[in-house]
Parts: structure tokens; sequence; C-alpha cells
């Protein structure tokens, strides 16, 4: 065999065997984030809390004095918003460095044994929650709230009816007395607005 075929059969060996040292490493060190999404999901973030403080402009103050203001807790939340992303997006600018490519070791805890994570779960949660406001008027908060609860409770996992009937409905009750009776809070009966307000319930 020639001197250029040995050469680079043994240069392609050492280029496979630092690939394998390379992945051998990632793996070790769990080595599965990327960077760059990091990075949109933190530039992301930044971009919704400033357009929070921008649309919160226009928004009208109440007629109630309130020192906070209507426009108080969309202020705080916008500005905590766009200033936590800006404060992540400069922490990964100044690590990108510390490791080579794009892969970063990957953060937080391996998922609790028979209970993994689930993309598809939060995805239900959320469109679940979505129908909750919009049924929350018509249906009335003591009908769709605990509806809402034994839901999120099966997606959730949870199989014991008595816990899931038990918490849904103490859980409702609790809120609506706690937040509606003694707080002052409006939040709609529905089909039991009427009863509500003939036992001095509601005003």
């Amino acid at each position: 065999m020639s001197e250029d075929g040995k050469t680079a059969r043994s240069g392609t060996g050492d280029n496979r065997s630092r690939e394998d040292e390379e992945k051998a490493s990632r793996e070790a060190l769990g080595i599965t984030m990327d960077k760059r999404m990091d990075l949109a999901v933190a530039v992301g973030v930044a971009i919704v809390g400033a357009l929070m403080l921008i649309g919160i402009r226009g928004m009208r103050r109440g007629t109630v004095p309130d020192p906070v203001t209507s426009r108080g807790l969309p202020i705080l939340v916008g500005a905590f918003l766009a200033i936590g992303g800006i404060v992540q997006a400069v922490r990964q600018l100044l690590t990108w460095r510390m490791l080579p490519g794009h892969l970063v070791p990957e953060e937080g805890q391996e998922d609790e044994r028979g209970y993994p994570s689930s993309a598809i779960r939060a995805i239900i949660i959320i469109l679940l929650s979505m129908l909750w406001e919009l049924l929350l008027d018509p249906l009335g908060f003591l009908i769709i709230t605990p509806l809402y609860l034994v839901a999120c409770s099966l997606v959730m996992g949870v199989r014991s009816w008595r816990k899931i009937i038990g918490f849904s409905l103490v859980y409702s009750v609790a809120s609506w007395f706690g937040f509606g009776s003694l707080l002052g809070v409006r939040l709609p009966l529905g089909p039991f607005d009427h009863l509500a307000r003939s036992l001095g319930l509601i005003l």
C-alpha cells in the first residue's frame, strides 16, 4: 500500500476518533440544548414585553382613584418580560464561546420516573384555560371552574375521582367565597346570578 493511502486512512481514522470523543463528551455532559433556540426565546420574550409597554400607552385610566391605576399590572408584567428577556439574551451571548458549537449542557433535572414532561399536556392545559375564559360569563364561575379543574386533573394524570371531584368543588367554592364575597371581586355566576342576588350573596 502506498504512503499516501496509509496517510489518508490514518487521517480518516483520526477524524472519526475525534468525532467519537466529542460525541461521547457531549453525551457525558448531557449537551442537548441549542444555544440559538435559547437566544431566540429570550429575544422573543423581550419583544413581547416591549410590545406590552408600547400598547399600554393607549390604555385608559380607571375612573376609581387608585395609586396603581389600571396600567399598573400590565406595566409591571411588560417591564419584567422585557428586562428578563434582555438579561437572558445578554447571558447567552456572553457565554456563547464557553463551549464549541451551538449546543450547551442540559439545564434542570430529569423527569420524575413515571411522570414524564409532555408538550401535548401543556398545550391541552392552555387550550382548556382559554375555553374556561370563553365560557366563564355564560356558564358562571361555579359551573365552569369545577369542570375546568376536573379536566386539568385528568390531563395531569390524576385517576382518583374522589380527589378530583373533592378538590374541584372545594377550590371553586372557596375561591368564589374568598374573592367574590370577602374581597368584592365581580365573578359571573351565570344561571346562579339571580339566586345569589336574592340570597344577598352578591350585590
